[in-house]
């Protein structure tokens, strides 16, 4: 059989199969068209006035027992790299999340970071900002060696200090046996860099004593400008930085770091957003504590109508991808009237949306 005839046999058509052909190519295009046209000629269905209305009611029941189960979670220190499986089972976060975590040590994996911990699949935006300030690694857990009580903590300067008062802040007698020596033989202790050149002093300590060392003249008004602090309280949301150190426990690094994380979220709403600031530790919040005081209603609210994208995406609750289903959203229906609806349509989950509800 010749290529000719094979053509022949199997791509010509008797009448009747070109009609059938014909007749299917028809179908096929009616099809098409009633498929884009069907949409206009489709009556509404009738919505049940009732059952929405028990719908919604159910849902702002469930918005404001939010605060209450958030604060039913349980959350505590942790290291990622140790934690076994009944202690992981005590924390408030998925199961799917829990497994991974232990797959991924399984296979030799290791955190190092806040970082890595992000890495792990199922761990979303909410879940991370919740265990963040829980997470301890290798190279930041504060020990409990160098500082015994972390409560006697207070500002001081090294060339003043008694030997009682280092015992209180935790230092050993070999390392101020080694503090005599130096200043006996080089004399006073000019910044804060020639005390930590002393031998002796770990890593640990020199982060935690870094913010309570005062020096000469500048120490007695630092010194000063805390008591004057005990005497009056600070709102945070009106403080700038240079009032912030005034604080116990605040420097300039801190004092900066507060203020820039007030901005992005546009205030306080409550002392307890301090833990999310980087660097600011619970024992140092603790200390504050009586000495600040939050108004909410200094609070800059989120404008989900006019706000553009990267005003959105910089707030720490909101972040790129929400802020562009936030921009769709209002682009396909047009103004948004209550910031529930942001819930409703799954834009936001709960918790998201719980922390975000006093913004908007």
């Amino acid at each position: 059989m010749n290529f000719k005839q094979f053509i022949q046999d199997y791509f010509t058509f008797s009448r009747n199969e070109r009609k059938g052909i014909t007749i299917l190519l028809v179908i096929i295009f009616l099809l098409a068209v009633a498929n884009k046209v069907i949409f206009y000629f489709e009556t509404p269905a009738k919505i049940d006035i009732d059952l929405l209305d028990t719908a919604r009611s159910e849902m702002i029941l469930f918005n404001d027992s939010i605060d209450d189960l958030v604060a039913e979670n349980k959350f505590f220190r942790f290291n990622p790299n140790t934690i076994d499986r009944d202690a992981l089972d005590s924390l408030s976060i998925p199961e799917g999340v829990k497994r991974n975590l232990l797959k991924f040590r399984e296979k030799g994996g290791k955190f190092y970071s806040e970082t890595d911990f992000r890495k792990i699949y199922g761990v979303t935006d909410a879940i991370f900002n919740q265990l963040a300030p829980f997470l301890v690694f290798e190279n930041k857990i504060v020990q409990t060696t160098p500082i015994k009580n972390q409560s006697d903590l207070f500002l001081f300067d090294p060339n003043t200090a008694s030997d009682n008062d280092f015992i209180r802040l935790g230092l050993k007698e070999k390392q101020i046996q080694t503090i005599r020596n130096y200043q006996s033989k080089v004399g006073t202790f000019r910044n804060t860099t020639d005390f930590f050149k002393i031998y002796g002093i770990s890593e640990t300590q020199k982060k935690i004593l870094a913010d309570y060392i005062v020096i000469g003249e500048k120490g007695n008004v630092k010194i000063e400008k805390v008591a004057e602090v005990a005497k009056r309280q600070i709102e945070i949301n009106a403080a700038d930085s240079i009032e912030l150190m005034k604080l116990p426990g605040i420097g300039d690094k801190l004092s900066k770091r507060i203020v820039k994380y007030r901005d992005l979220l546009g205030g306080f709403h409550t002392l307890d957003q301090l833990k999310e600031v980087y660097g600011l530790n619970e024992d140092v919040i603790r200390r504050m504590d009586e000495f600040i005081t939050v108004d909410p209603k200094r609070i800059r609210k989120v404008d989900l109508n006019f706000a553009e994208w990267n005003e959105l995406a910089k707030h720490p609750y909101i972040q790129k991808n929400t802020a562009n289903q936030i921009i769709k959203f209002r682009t396909k229906y047009g103004s948004i009237q209550k910031s529930s609806v942001l819930l409703d349509s799954m834009i936001l989950n709960i918790d998201e949306y719980a922390r975000l509800k006093p913004y908007l």
